[in-house]
């Protein structure tokens, strides 16, 4: 990835939305440019995709938290497969220290959040868990 690759994507992290005309005025480059090298970002795998981004307003309606979970050797790819199929669950990372799994879920109710939690804490292989609820964006 370029300088140039480097601003596009800056660009639309801040508004993946935006125009390829705007972008190619703020960046004093051609649509043609941009669009090449947005295309060839997307081909690559640089940008997998584009995404909607709630403002507070909608955050504050919405139960959200973070999971951290451990797992059994051997289960996490099929772990990770079923809790992919949780429409609750809208990030999920693998780390490295005491937790395997992080998982932000995000549900409407406490009482759809604590459902959510029952179902995950219910597939084979989850060996422990420790839940965080999330109570105010600060940033983003």
């Amino acid at each position: 990835m370029n300088n140039l690759d480097a601003s596009i994507v800056a660009l639309l992290k801040r508004n993946a939305r935006m125009s390829v005309t705007q972008m190619s005025h703020e960046l004093g480059v051609s649509r043609v440019t941009i669009d090449s090298h947005i295309k060839k970002m997307e081909s690559s795998g640089v940008i997998t995709g584009y995404t909607v981004t709630l403002g507070a307003e909608e955050f504050r309606h919405n139960v959200s938290g973070w999971i951290l979970i451990n797992v059994s050797a051997n289960e996490e790819e099929d772990i990770i497969s079923q809790m992919i199929a949780m429409s609750e669950i809208s990030r999920l990372y693998t780390t490295n220290g005491r937790w395997d799994l992080a998982a932000e879920i995000q549900t409407s109710t406490l009482e759809a959040f604590d459902v959510a939690i029952s179902r995950l804490r219910q597939i084979p292989g989850i060996k422990e868990t420790d839940t965080s609820l999330l109570l105010s964006a600060r940033i983003g």
